[in-house]
């Protein structure tokens, strides 16, 4: 029989097991969907209610630093009255307590004799905080230690419960997965900044005079070294012959200058890799491999901690490099942020190849045309990465159907006799929506691929058509129609569609865009119009919005100038400087009634056309 004491221990632990899953039910419901910027405040309070439930002390959760290796204290609550968390070297004075978790188990006792021998500098660390009960539970992610959980009691010892246990592993789990998603979406919002900050500089590059170019190119460098959180940003020119690196264009920080140039021989690992046009990445000098033992001192003795180097070539040759480097604390620079910094490798190439080239006048236009093209793929770009809701909408659909097409399928050919002609209908339907869903990919490819302008009929008809579809998703999220009228056939354009299809686009966009700022009662609809005007296509595109303020109406067309809270104001510059390549005309009116209108107009391609 058992003992009264005994039963009520049992009903006591019972209920304080229901209460904790109940608590574990409402954090992993809290933590979904919860912004990041909201997320470590979430973590206070779910320690808090944490500690509360179980009726101890304190809760902690540290965190394994990428860079160092170090355990660090993150998050603490502590119940009333009772210090904060101790800050101790876990490496040194729980040096037992760190192997387990590094070998993904608990450290568990309810009082501290329960210990084993080989813990006796953690049991005297404990004992000096006064610790008396403790549970750590290591949070892992992809079988690598990222953090622990601990729960501590210190006025008085408690046991664990198996069952409780549990539930606390599961915890851990559930706050391991809220961290990496944490520092996923940081990582992610780092790499948009860098984005922009780069079409930025890209942007200012293309549209500004040369005489400014010096200007652009040192504050764009300071804001990169900002976001990137570096102390030095520098473009090196390769000398001829490859033995000296000078410093042309750079920025660094009043506290930590660089050197003017570097020699081949002073960073020969270096220099071999950037020779290979290999990129050098580390995030500490620990990281280089054995062979770069030389650079390593050099670079230590210019205080350098985490160092990006990229190679900047031209026709196959290098003409320089563009490193990146911290030197108050180090930095675990994205792989995401690679594909970025390559273009802007790649666009310090190209002022290297303007400046040499400046007494070749004659290849000043060309020239030109490459740096529009380049940078309207760069808008490209961000323009489907701003797509990419109504683009995942667009394949959802026709994927869906395929999988129901496929069971359903499936289940014709297990009848008993097989329903062959329903099965060959069904496998009809999976190709239809398998076309379907490719043209979404192909026209996706098409956008972001990169291409050297040219002039081929284009249908101009079929090119907006193509665009409404593309938008159908973001309409249908905002409950939109686009209509198109057309003013009978028209005539094939010498045109560079990708370009008339980003302008289409763009405009399109910014209708959508405008009608979510519409007066209650206005149409729900957009409405483009194609007709042929004197000699020339024209394209109107109008909205219900608010329309354009007086003054605006021209200054809608300037570079970075835009009324969206993450918007470039790009778009409309862009626009117009492709337009205006064409021979056409790009402009902005207001609608009578409200809202806005932008017509654009592309010149036909003979005289019998016109």
């Amino acid at each position: 029989m058992t003992p009264p004491h005994a039963a009520k221990t049992d009903r006591s632990a019972l209920r304080e097991l229901r209460a904790f899953e109940r608590l574990l039910g409402e954090l992993s419901a809290g933590f979904l969907g919860l912004g990041t910027e909201r997320i470590d405040g979430a973590i206070e309070d779910a320690l808090r209610r944490i500690v509360q439930a179980l009726r101890i002390d304190r809760a902690t959760l540290t965190q394994v630093s990428p860079l160092t290796g170090r355990i660090e204290t993150t998050h603490s609550w502590a119940a009333g009255g009772l210090p904060a968390v101790p800050r101790i070297d876990s490496t040194a004075q729980a040096p037992w307590a760190v192997a387990m978790a590094r070998a993904g188990r608990p450290v568990v006792f309810a009082r501290l004799d329960e210990l084993p021998p080989e813990a006796d500098v953690d049991r005297r660390t404990y004992a000096r905080i006064g610790l008396k009960s403790h549970v750590t539970m290591p949070m892992t992610l992809a079988g690598t230690l990222i953090g622990g959980l601990s729960f501590g009691a210190i006025r008085r010892e408690r046991s664990w419960p198996q069952a409780l246990l549990s539930r606390l592993r599961l915890l851990a789990d559930v706050f391991a997965g809220v961290l990496a998603r944490q520092h996923a979406e940081q990582q992610r919002q780092r790499a948009l900044d860098f984005e922009r900050l780069a079409t930025r500089i890209l942007g200012a590059l293309l549209l500004g005079s040369a005489h400014d170019e010096g200007g652009i190119v040192g504050a764009g460098l300071r804001d990169l070294a900002g976001v990137l959180g570096a102390d030095r940003v520098i473009f090196w020119e390769r000398a001829p012959g490859g033995a000296a690196f000078t410093r042309t264009m750079f920025w660094y920080s009043a506290d930590a200058p660089a050197a003017e140039q570097w020699l081949a021989a002073q960073l020969p690992w270096v220099a071999a890799r950037l020779q290979a046009e290999s990129i050098v990445h580390a995030a500490t000098l620990e990281t280089l491999p054995g062979e770069a033992e030389v650079d390593r001192e050099w670079l230590r003795a210019l205080g350098v901690r985490s160092l990006l180097v990229l190679p900047v070539a031209v026709g196959g040759e290098l003409v320089g490099a563009f490193s990146i480097a911290a030197v108050r604390t180090a930095c675990d620079w994205p792989d995401a942020l690679l594909p970025g910094l390559r273009l802007l490798a790649d666009v310090f190439a190209m002022l290297h190849v303007r400046r040499k080239a400046e007494a070749r006048r004659h290849a000043a236009e060309a020239e030109a045309a490459l740096w529009r093209e380049r940078f309207a793929h760069i808008v490209r770009v961000h323009t489907v990465g701003e797509m990419s809701t109504a683009l995942a909408h667009e394949i959802t659909q026709p994927l869906g159907a395929i999988e129901n097409y496929a069971l359903a399928a499936r289940r014709r050919v297990a009848a008993d006799p097989p329903d062959t002609a329903k099965v060959a209908e069904l496998l009809e339907r999976i190709v239809g929506q398998a076309a379907r869903a490719g043209d979404v990919v192909l026209r996706l490819r098409a956008m972001v691929k990169r291409h050297d302008p040219q002039l081929a009929p284009v249908d101009p008809g079929r090119v907006v058509r193509g665009c409404v579809d593309m938008l159908r998703g973001a309409c249908e999220a905002r409950d939109l129609q686009i209509e198109v009228r057309q003013a009978g056939a028209l005539p094939l354009l010498p045109a560079d569609e990708i370009h008339v299809q980003q302008v289409v686009l763009n405009l399109l966009r910014n209708a959508i865009e405008a009608m979510d700022d519409a007066r209650p009662g206005a149409p729900r609809r957009i409405e483009v119009a194609l007709d042929r005007a004197a000699g020339a296509v024209s394209v109107q595109v109008a909205d219900h919005g608010p329309g354009i303020a007086g003054d605006d109406i021209e200054r809608v067309f300037e570079p970075f100038r835009s009324t969206k809270a993450q918007g470039l104001g790009v778009g409309l510059a862009i626009s117009r400087r492709l337009i205006e390549a064409h021979g056409g005309t790009l402009t902005a009116a207001r609608r009578p009634g409200g809202g806005a209108v932008f017509s654009f107009t592309l010149p036909l391609a003979n005289e019998a056309d016109r």
